[in-house]
């Protein structure tokens, strides 16, 4: 074998070495650091978590609704007035003079046939603390008369605390349905302070109708 031969034959061995060399070099896998990779997931975890955080808007907490009770206004109660028992009158001030209704026969309510006469007597009781002389006088004040006279005086003095029975004659009036007669009280001066009434049925047949009681009023108008 010659120089060049020889020569050659190295090279080629060198070659072949050299190459033997850079594939195992190059088929060597390279060592993974564990805890290394651990550190840098934890921490790009940690980044994520706070970028998420930050983007995302802020809740503010919904107060528990309390509901408001229904408030109902209460209407104001204008109490009914008191049914009076006669028409108004003038009381007379500075005066000691007072009365109360306590009957009348007969009752109200009574029937009556077209034209038929009856008489009316109301007792009425001195509450006041002036005596009533036989100065005093019962008056018609409205409704219907019924062939009444206009003024009937008291037939007797009537002291405080006592009754005093005053009667009147009348004649239905001829139209059928209920009719009110009214009356006052005056004393020897002219005046008033105290009315009171009486109610009839008038009918064809004449029937009595239920007893009605009423109440007595207060006085406020003059006759």
């Amino acid at each position: 074998m010659n120089k060049n031969s020889k020569r050659k034959l190295t090279i080629l061995t060198a070659f072949v070495l050299v190459s033997i060399l850079l594939t195992a070099c190059g088929a060597r896998e390279p060592e993974i650091d564990i805890e290394a990779q651990k550190t840098g997931f934890a921490q790009t975890a940690e980044a994520q978590a706070s970028m998420t955080a930050a983007a995302q808007p802020t809740l503010t907490p919904t107060p528990e609704f309390t509901a408001t009770p229904t408030v109902t206004e209460t209407p104001n109660v204008t109490a009914t007035p008191t049914s009076t028992r006669g028409p108004s009158a003038t009381v007379a001030t500075g005066g000691a003079d007072s009365a109360a209704w306590r009957a009348n026969d007969p009752p109200d309510n009574t029937a009556f046939k077209p034209g038929e006469e009856f008489t009316v007597t109301w007792t009425l009781e001195n509450t006041g603390t002036s005596t009533w002389s036989t100065g005093y006088y019962i008056k018609f004040y409205s409704g219907e008369q019924m062939d009444a006279e206009d003024e009937i005086y008291l037939p007797y003095s009537v002291s405080p605390g006592t009754n005093v029975q005053i009667s009147v004659d009348f004649v239905a009036p001829s139209t059928t349905g209920t009719k009110r007669s009214d009356w006052v009280l005056k004393n020897a001066n002219g005046d008033t302070f105290y009315s009171f009434y009486i109610v009839i049925e008038v009918s064809n047949s004449g029937a009595t109708a239920p007893t009605a009681t009423p109440s007595t009023p207060d006085v406020t108008g003059t006759p």
